[in-house]
């Protein structure tokens, strides 16, 4: 008992922590320098979703670019953001700026709601919990200016609670696959691997098609996922290695056979919290450091923080708990402050269709074109994934789902608005487009090749 109780609210080495602290702030950086080229079309009152729109479909969250429907206040919070990432990495003013960055990664992510991933929810949460850690006591332009130097040592509650929801990921993603049946009968890889118009790389068929790989590859999965939070939480440098070695393969697998963005990337970075801390001071041939100051940690915090914590994490319980969620007032509360979560990337089952959107247009001069490619407006052929991640795919992949039809107006005229108000000499007005969808569907292993049909979206009038 003594064990487990030093293990959570004793001291802990808080290497891990900082080298955490530095790899979380490059990627921070990236996320929000990602973001750049779609700034108008994203986050201003001209792009896919005005603000009218968005406080009509989701009143409950709150976002510092609500303020604004131009571009130069867009891009001036942006910047800021980039600031605070480069100062997180940095560790000047650590415990600020996490929490800048929860606010600001935030408020770009409830700005348009159509181009949120599984990635965004962890480089929302991961600020906030590292706020309350001694993330930057070490390797650090804070540790720099402490009069007794860099700290070896930090209160370990904080640590475990952003252990904790790095390991929550996992086994709410995972008890969701329960709730299903292809991760269970081993064939979610097959129909996975094979999203290679929106997800899936190339080369990730053959491996689909195999029935022994891609019963090992959700097999593992599944394992890891379930297995993680059980495995890390607890005082074994041997368990807790495993795990991290583990759930880092499975990523690198993710990063090599699909694109989906930042999350491998962000959770293989988390996996260094759980590695064994002399590692790190190994790796970086760390010189000895002091200790942390010895003393009492404030009671206030010891019970506020599992409280926030738990609070946090429920509302991210898999679907067949959902009687448990936080409801009505606190329900809102949660929305607004950003605190709400949901883990259920490929589950229950994995997603069995894929396809592209086509938006075959009209100009006043007759002219025909595709407006989402350089093709003819009457080329069905099939588009395939971008080799490089992209927003795009998420808007595409949500417009042209039944869920975010009420979206779809405001998407189609911002082609109007962003054409016909920028015309150069001698280009013809946009008069009319369609937004069209070619979805395949794959079926089961044995049963041929996938099926292919073409449903209309929205037909517009500039």
């Amino acid at each position: 008992m003594r064990r487990l109780r030093a293990f959570w609210f004793g001291e802990a080495d808080v290497a891990p922590v900082a080298l955490f602290r530095i790899l979380f702030g490059l990627l921070l950086l990236n996320w929000f320098w990602q973001l750049f080229p779609n700034l108008t079309a994203f986050f201003t009152d001209e792009g896919i979703l005005p603000r009218h729109e968005l406080v009509r479909s989701d009143p409950d969250r709150l976002s510092l670019l609500n303020l604004s429907g131009d571009w130069w206040p867009v891009a001036i919070v942006w910047f800021a953001s980039c600031v605070v990432a480069i100062a997180l990495t940095l560790g000047w003013r650590t415990r600020v700026m996490s929490l800048l960055a929860f606010v600001l990664v935030s408020s770009f992510s409830f700005r348009d709601p159509l181009i949120l991933d599984g990635s965004d929810l962890v480089f929302r949460f991961v600020p906030l919990w590292l706020a309350f850690t001694s993330a930057g006591e070490l390797w650090s332009l804070d540790a720099h200016q402490r009069s007794e130097g860099p700290a070896a040592r930090g209160w370990a509650l904080p640590i475990r609670i952003l252990e904790l929801q790095i390991a929550w990921i996992y086994l709410a993603t995972g008890l969701e696959k329960l709730g299903g049946i292809d991760w269970i009968v081993g064939t979610a890889a097959y129909y996975a691997l094979q999203l290679e118009h929106t997800f899936a790389r190339p080369w990730a068929h053959a491996i689909a098609v195999d029935p022994t790989l891609s019963h090992l590859i959700s097999w593992f999965t599944l394992a890891v996922e379930l297995a993680f939070l059980p495995l890390v939480m607890i005082r074994s440098r041997m368990t807790r290695s495993v795990a991290a070695v583990a759930a880092a393969a499975m990523h690198v697998g993710i990063l090599l056979l699909m694109n989906v963005g930042n999350f491998p990337l962000v959770m293989i970075a988390a996996c260094v919290l759980f590695v064994p801390a002399e590692w790190i001071h190994r790796l970086v041939r760390q010189n000895a450091v002091a200790p942390a100051a010895s003393g009492t940690h404030p009671r206030a915090a010891a019970l506020l923080l599992p409280l926030l914590a738990v609070t946090v994490f429920v509302t991210a319980v898999p679907s067949w708990l959902d009687a448990i969620r936080p409801r009505g007032d606190i329900g809102r509360m949660l929305r607004s402050l950003s605190l709400d979560q949901r883990w259920d990337m490929f589950s229950p089952n994995s997603a069995r269709s894929d396809g592209w959107v086509l938006a075959p247009a009209t100009l006043a001069d007759g002219t025909r074109l595709d407006l989402l490619n350089e093709r003819g407006a009457d080329d069905r052929n099939e588009r395939y994934s971008d080799p490089f991640y992209t927003r795009w795919t998420k808007v595409h992949e949500r417009i042209a789902s039944a869920f975010y039809a009420g979206y779809r107006s405001e998407y189609a005229r911002h082609f109007c608005r962003t054409r016909n108000s920028r015309l150069g000499p001698g280009q013809s007005p946009l008069v009319s487009f369609e937004l069209l969808y070619v979805e395949r569907t794959i079926r089961a292993p044995g049963e041929g090749p996938p099926l292919i049909s073409e449903n209309m979206l929205w037909s517009q009038q500039c």
